[in-house]
């Protein structure tokens, strides 16, 4: 089944997972006696946070593809999966402070680990645009761009998995202790929320794939039409991706 087909029982499934999540999270789940309502925001920042390092695994293993298959189909999805692990790893940042200025008092903590590598990841992949289109040669470009894919995909969760693990943190910890952080239809809502926004990653995911082939597609049309040059579409042609 092609992207495009995908799309609509995506959209339905994701549709459904959302509502679930939400009718569960703010009309099942009790609020915390001691959290009071910023406890909600449980339901959604790990959430990102998870998927954010997720978007970014999956970049790294089509970074990987391309650079074994020099498919540029390959290198498009790679792309994609960096530039929405981008905007996820920002709503991650923003749920966060929110939480903090809620909880601590203060919207950042320069001294809490987890952040600070957080914040470390996002710089980091907020230089993978300019890096990647300030190289004309769209060859060059595509595989330049695999191999930062491949390298911050690795490095991401390592790192962040390693300060989590073995420093003290004031951030909260659900993965680590859900028996007690977590109970009953709270575990339930945290469990929906990484199902509702990982199904919500993959549909843009499909959605995103599909607008950047098609205008790719187009652009390759019009080059054929006016006489420029005879690219064939994306998906079936050899030639590097010039997003």
């Amino acid at each position: 089944m092609s992207h495009a087909r995908r799309l609509l029982p995506l959209t339905i499934v994701t549709t459904v997972l959302v509502v679930v999540w939400v009718v569960v999270s703010v009309a099942v789940a009790p609020t915390d006696q001691t959290e009071g309502i910023r406890q909600r925001l449980t339901y959604l920042h790990p959430a990102f946070a998870i998927l954010t390092l997720a978007s970014f695994v999956a970049g790294a293993v089509f970074g990987w593809k391309h650079l074994s298959s020099d498919r540029p189909l390959d290198d498009l999805k790679a792309y994609v999966a960096v530039h929405l692990g981008q905007v996820f790893c920002a709503i991650s940042l923003i749920t966060g402070a929110i939480w903090g200025k809620a909880a601590w008092g203060a919207w950042w903590d320069w001294g809490e680990p987890v952040l600070v590598t957080f914040l470390i990841i996002f710089l980091l992949y907020a230089t993978y645009q300019p890096m990647r289109f300030a190289i004309e040669d769209p060859e060059r470009q595509a595989r330049t761009a695999s191999v930062f894919a491949v390298a911050a995909g690795f490095f991401a969760p390592v790192c962040f998995g390693v300060v989590r693990m073995t420093t003290n943190v004031l951030h909260p910890q659900p993965l680590n202790d859900p028996g007690s952080n977590l109970p009953g239809s709270a575990g339930l809502a945290f469990g929906l929320s990484v199902l509702a926004i990982g199904a919500l990653l993959v549909t843009l995911w499909h959605l995103e794939l599909v607008h950047k082939s098609t205008r790719i597609r187009l652009r390759a049309l019009q080059r054929r039409v006016e006489g420029e040059d005879a690219v064939p579409p994306v998906a079936r042609s050899s030639s590097p991706v010039t997003l």
